[in-house]
């Protein structure tokens, strides 16, 4: 993204471009410098909550089990192509998709053969490791 900012008479032309999953390149008038942002957890008691209302989001929280052969993310990254769909035939070794973790494109090799049931991420999906990708039967 470019940006124009004036502050105080001043003219700054301003260049943001994400390069890894917590990495930004900026360029202010020709000067480039990389930063690595990481969320900041904050944590504010809006309401009390009833004892339903809690026993629902815990609920919504527990992860189904996957059942299968589950392929899943060797590292932390951003997805940037899928390689497969639903009803391929997947051999071991096949390469299913490509995760960008900091600045290199790796692929992502099935573990074993199968057909794909399921591919539970897509393409910009920000993953973390072991974050399950695509689901084999």
């Amino acid at each position: 993204m470019k940006y124009r900012v004036e502050t105080d008479g001043k003219v700054y032309f301003v260049e943001v471009e994400e390069t890894g999953v917590y990495e930004f390149k900026v360029t202010v008038n020709g000067k480039t410098a990389i930063f690595e942002v990481r969320p900041k957890v904050e944590v504010k008691a809006v309401k009390e909550e009833t004892k339903t209302e809690i026993k629902e989001k815990e609920e919504r929280k527990v992860e189904r089990k996957l059942e299968g052969k589950v392929i899943k993310a060797p590292m932390n990254g951003v997805v940037t192509k899928i390689l497969v769909k639903v009803g391929d035939d997947v051999k071991e070794g096949d390469t299913v998709a490509v995760i960008e973790a900091m600045k290199m494109e790796n692929p992502i090799k099935s573990p074993f053969s199968g057909k794909v049931l399921e591919v539970l991420v897509k393409v910009g999906d920000k993953v973390s490791k072991e974050s399950p990708l695509i689901r084999l039967g």
